[in-house]
């Protein structure tokens, strides 16, 4: 456990941990994003006791998840534009710069903006590992919007409805439609998602009004991916084959990405495998 400690901007109160590692083999410090409706703590404190190449490792709450709010204190619309620059923020406030970045899902769209709106501000590009992260799920653009649109459904089933569990089943269904159905897992899963069911159905809603920015601009999501010139993409081995096949072309097509399949994980993976993912994160940034 770390003190949580918070950043009031604008339009949000934004909730950050600062943990440190003395036994660390360097001095480099790392931001860690959580994905859609999980808090920061929750999504990587399994990992964090593995990881040996930080001293410093700064876990926020993406606003309207975890302990992270905005200003007026009730849940409401988010875009990745607004979640991007309140990350910027923070860092702007505990002075990093120069950082490595491990992201999960939702994070790891945020991530793959905040290194390209960097890179537009002559900024040092990030080096990252990327959990499943949203909107390279699928080569193709319009198949994706399409994806999007089942997540789309889950968001409108929770605001509507108010039905929270039939919510989440509905995007655990699009997002892991090969998972195996374990019951302690599946309660597991919807008892996280369900903590701030309305912050996450708004962040489901943010990923897809960004894709549908990609589908209008395709440059777009190219100047991203051209933008992130170091990456390691991780995928659950139960996951669509078409999003596996995206990475393993994006690690052929650009010099410095590679691609790893988790066996037996679906995108929860984060929860599946902490230990040797954080074995492969360790080994990714040990490379100069």
């Amino acid at each position: 456990m770390s003190d949580v400690f918070f950043l009031s901007l604008p339009n949000a109160d934004i909730a950050y941990r600062l943990y440190e590692n003395p036994a660390a083999k360097t001095d480099r410090t790392c931001l860690l994003l959580h994905g859609a409706g999980v808090a920061g703590e929750i999504t990587y404190s399994p990992m964090l006791p593995y990881f040996t190449q930080w001293r410093w490792m700064l876990v926020p709450d993406l606003k309207g998840m975890g302990e992270s709010f905005h200003q007026h204190g009730k849940e409401g619309a988010v875009s990745i534009a607004e979640l991007t620059d309140e990350i910027e923020a923070l860092l702007t406030h505990v002075k990093w710069d120069d950082f490595d970045l491990v992201a999960y899902s939702l994070g790891g769209l945020v991530a793959l903006n905040l290194n390209y709106q960097r890179s537009l501000q002559g900024k040092t590009k990030v080096k990252m590992a990327l959990l499943e992260p949203a909107s390279l799920d699928r080569e193709d653009l319009s198949t994706l919007m399409d994806v999007r649109q089942k997540y789309r459904h889950a968001s409108k089933l929770i605001h509507d409805t108010g039905d929270v569990e039939l919510g989440v089943a509905s995007f655990m269904d699009g997002v892991s439609p090969n998972r195996r159905k374990h019951p302690v897992a599946e309660a597991t899963t919807q008892s996280r998602l369900a903590h701030r069911p309305f912050g996450f159905a708004y962040a489901l809603d943010a990923v897809t009004d960004h894709v549908e920015v990609m589908v209008n601009e395709p440059e777009l999501r190219r100047a991203i991916i051209d933008a992130s010139e170091q990456v390691f993409l991780f995928s659950g081995e139960l996951s669509h084959e078409a999003l596996k096949q995206h990475y393993e072309l994006l690690s052929l097509q650009n010099d410095a990405w590679q691609h790893k399949t988790m066996s037996a994980c679906d995108h929860s993976l984060p929860f599946q495998k902490p230990r040797q993912i954080a074995n492969h994160i360790n080994k990714w940034f040990s490379l100069i």
